[in-house]
């Protein structure tokens, strides 16, 4: 029996939306996908899955220290319009709540990968699974 994969289809980004959001969105609907899917993962799915993950996050953290550290200008300077301030806070906001979400994914899967790890071993330790 093969099985089927699922393919995600990424869009062509959209004007104003930076790539490695598109990648973030892709990204939390695979891992939703794994942890709602009734078959378990395999290692190699979830070693992929995990190491993606980790990069993207890597990439939405330097995005995060970027945006901080532009409101840090923007704070320093008495000139700073509103408006910008208000922008970028957004912006900064919305990366942190989007690496936050990222990461509790990536938590629930690890944990997944555990239970599926252990319930190996346990099985390939009883007598006469050798």
């Amino acid at each position: 029996m093969r099985r089927r994969r699922r393919i995600v289809r990424v869009e062509e980004p959209r004007d104003g939306v930076e790539p490695w959001l598109e990648l973030d969105a892709v990204l939390k609907e695979r891992l939703r996908v794994a942890l709602a899917s009734r078959r378990p993962v395999t290692e190699t799915e979830l070693r992929k899955l995990t190491e993606e993950t980790r990069a993207c996050s890597l990439i939405l953290a330097a995005e995060l220290e970027r945006g901080e550290a532009r409101l840090a200008q923007l704070d320093a300077d008495p000139a700073s319009p509103l408006v910008e301030v208000g922008a970028t806070f957004r912006a900064v906001s919305a990366l942190r709540r989007d690496r936050d979400e990222l990461l509790s994914l990536l938590g629930r899967v690890d944990e997944r990968a555990r239970a599926a790890r252990a319930a190996w071993l346990t099985a390939s330790a009883r007598p006469g699974s050798r």
